[in-house]
């Protein structure tokens, strides 16, 4: 039976509403696992589960209060620091979008306003430099009530902290408008940490089973966020997709995987990458044997792996971003001019659970659809209602003609394991950017 929109909806709305929300590191995630596991094993794959740890907020309790606005919503930002018990006020300083140079000279006691986010090292650490007394984020899209969002421990430990929050756009509009000189907050902070898992179900290649290629896509969402379309959209395509080729069988190794922890950093797919790395430095082939370039590391017998995130818009634009040689990007475009859905191609490194896989040296091609309702992503608003079940079937049967082509029937396996010195670089400086956190703070 090829890929069925109707089953792939049944899991999305399994995950989205029977589940719900379903942050890293959470008992709800941890039942979303399940779920994946149980369906992965009536397939009769290999199913496991690849456990890691993770930082999770834990305390989060947070006030704010703006000259001529009064008491206004704010959710704190996780794992920065505390202020004392009673808070604290100072000067309100708005510095744009916090970049270095929108910081004013150091004054003890300043309250940074700021529109978007902390960012990278490059914006942060002069952030930090300027020691504001706090940081007030003002959230970036309008409509939305203040997310709660963490600081990565990466950061921390390399930057340091001062207490931050968030409010509503509203809000931060309302007092730039009026103008306002003062305002007083509290945060009350704090983490811990936790085990998260990937659920991997695998399909051993009957004729050549060293050739491995990862089909994924996250099961998390964020914190308060139902996590409809990023990604129970993509997991349910990945989950749908195992049941086809359960069935079909492959000459390749298809390992079939849901990436905990995608929302708090990649931390799931990171973390199985490096097993890979570690595994790859373990690996010490007889040099001395003949044949001993036949004897790979799980690592190097990686081919390609395609990452299928952000699923279930009823109208939009699909986008597949592509780091591999050209004859990959040459297959992904030639598929879709002859079957379709057309797809907005480019080679730029796709913020999801492809990238680590990128950044070790394995190809890669990402799936998404973008568009206007998109901008519920990340927020309570990414509900079961707004993901639609006839989106699903056309990337669904693209992925399974895709699959069957090139790595399920294919004599000789078509891609070289290769990344282009460009797309190269485009990983790394997106890994040196991050220092890990996605809607870090």
């Amino acid at each position: 039976m090829p890929f069925a929109s109707r089953q792939a909806f049944h899991h999305l709305a399994a995950l989205a509403k029977q589940v719900g929300i379903r942050p890293g590191g959470s008992p709800a995630e941890r039942r979303a696992s399940k779920y994946v596991l149980n369906h992965f094993r009536s397939l009769g794959l290999e199913a496991s589960v690849e456990p890691f740890d993770v930082e999770i907020p834990g305390k989060t309790e947070s006030e704010c209060t703006i000259e001529g606005l009064g008491r206004v919503a704010s959710r704190p930002v996780a794992a920065t620091a505390n202020t004392p018990a009673r808070g604290l006020s100072g000067p309100l300083v708005f510095v744009e979008t916090g970049e270095e140079v929108h910081l004013p000279e150091f004054r003890p006691g300043q309250i940074f306003l700021l529109y978007g986010e902390l960012g990278p090292p490059e914006k942060y650490a002069p952030l930090m430099r300027a020691k504001p007394a706090a940081i007030i984020l003002a959230e970036n899209l309008r409509f939305i009530e203040p997310r709660l969002t963490k600081l990565s421990h990466e950061k921390r430990e390399a930057f340091g902290a001062v207490p931050t929050l968030r409010i509503g756009f509203a809000d931060a509009d309302r007092a730039l408008r009026k103008r306002a000189k003062r305002a007083r907050v509290t945060v009350s902070v704090s983490h811990e940490w936790r085990r998260s898992q990937n659920v991997w179900g695998v399909l051993r290649g009957s004729e050549k089973p060293w050739e491995i290629v990862t089909v994924g896509g996250h099961y998390d969402s964020v914190w308060a966020g139902y996590g409809a379309q990023d990604n129970a959209g993509g997991a349910a395509v990945v989950m749908e997709l195992a049941r086809v080729f359960a069935r079909a069988g492959s000459k390749r190794t298809i390992r079939f995987c849901t990436f905990g922890c995608e929302e708090l950093g990649l931390r799931g797919s990171t973390a199985h990458v490096e097993n890979l790395r570690k595994a790859h430095a373990r690996h010490k082939p007889d040099r001395k044997k003949w044949g001993w370039k036949l004897d790979e590391s799980p690592l190097e017998q990686h081919r390609l792996m395609l990452n299928v995130d952000l699923q279930g818009l009823l109208m939009g634009e699909n986008y597949c971003p592509v780091g591999g040689p050209p004859e990959l990007v040459a297959a992904c475009k030639l598929l879709s001019s002859e079957m379709g859905p057309s797809f907005k191609f480019d080679e730029e490194c796709y913020s999801s659970d492809n990238a680590p896989f990128a950044h070790a040296g394995i190809p890669t091609a990402a799936f998404g659809r973008l568009g206007v309702e998109l901008m519920w992503a990340h927020t309570p608003a990414d509900t079961l209602d707004r993901c639609w079940e006839e989106s699903l079937q056309p990337i669904g049967e693209y992925l399974e003609e895709f699959l069957t082509r090139y790595v399920a029937r294919a004599k000789a396996f078509p891609f070289r394991r290769e990344i282009p010195e460009a797309h190269k670089k485009k990983v790394e400086e997106y890994f040196r950017g991050r220092v890990f956190g996605y809607v870090d703070g």
